[in-house]
């Protein structure tokens, strides 16, 4: 058995982190942070009641999808140009396989989605009254860092920009509604219903479970006083970081370089 070597694994993983300051990350998180406490101060000026908390709202839900979208179009572009520049034949050409290579690559994006998750829980604590900045911060890290597993996984198999952050978007955003959209058919009888019917009520119901709830990560309403459950998130991250893992070991041992 073969054991990561880690000096490599941490010089690659290093190497991505300067790549993600040279193409300018850093700073176009910094900029969507900034942008989202903009939009929240500004609703927090235009509302007549409950200020406070109409801000935080704002604030929660515009740094999230956009640090989302950003952290996954840093990655599938710097992935994707490493595929067509023919960078990973260099890198496997050291003394690194495949699987260290993307393990590599991984911990260098996991730290950049892990820190700028970290930035967007830091600007909560200049809200003032606002329970759970903790929790959500910690929780916002854990889906960062599965967003970023998963952008690095799409862009190894489909190896294309738009296709992959195409089937970002769309895992995504079925993993966010998911549950709104079992719960509508439920509620609208598919079950009973035609035999067409029934078959769409239980493929959403199946892919629901193949995909993490998003839903539970970074719950808005624990800003607001809501119930904070952090365990069912943590227990879905680590299960499905697993699971990307696996898969890209699969996908890396089919895929000629």
């Amino acid at each position: 058995m073969i054991r990561p070597r880690p000096r490599p694994l941490l010089g690659l993983a290093q190497l991505t982190l300067l790549e993600a300051r040279r193409t300018a990350v850093g700073k176009a998180v910094i900029a969507a942070i900034v942008i989202a406490l903009g939009l929240a101060l500004f609703v927090d000026r235009i509302v007549l009641t409950e200020q406070a908390r109409a801000a935080v709202i704002t604030y929660a839900v515009i740094v999230r999808f956009g640090l989302v979208l950003l952290i996954a179009q840093a990655i599938i572009a710097n992935t994707v140009r490493d595929l067509h520049e023919r960078m990973v034949e260099h890198f496997l050409a050291l003394p690194l396989t495949r699987l260290q290579y993307a393990v590599g690559k991984w911990l260098g994006w996991a730290a950049v989605a892990a820190v700028s998750a970290i930035a967007a829980g830091l600007p909560l604590l200049g809200f003032v009254g606002t329970p759970g900045r903790l929790a959500w911060t910690v929780s916002f890290l854990v889906e960062a860092v599965v967003v970023a597993s998963l952008a690095l996984l799409l862009a190894l198999a489909l190896g294309r920009v738009v296709t992959a952050m195409l089937a970002f978007c769309c895992l995504y955003l079925f993993a966010r509604i998911s549950y709104l959209l079992v719960l509508l058919a439920n509620n609208m009888g598919a079950s009973e219903g035609s035999l067409v019917e029934r078959f769409d009520a239980f493929y959403i119901e199946l892919a629901s479970y193949l995909l993490p709830r998003m839903d539970r990560f970074a719950e808005t309403a624990w800003l607001t006083g809501g119930a904070i459950h952090l365990g069912p998130g943590l227990l879905q991250g680590a299960i499905y970081l697993a699971l990307l893992g696996a898969v890209a070991s699969l996908e890396l041992r089919r895929k000629q370089f």
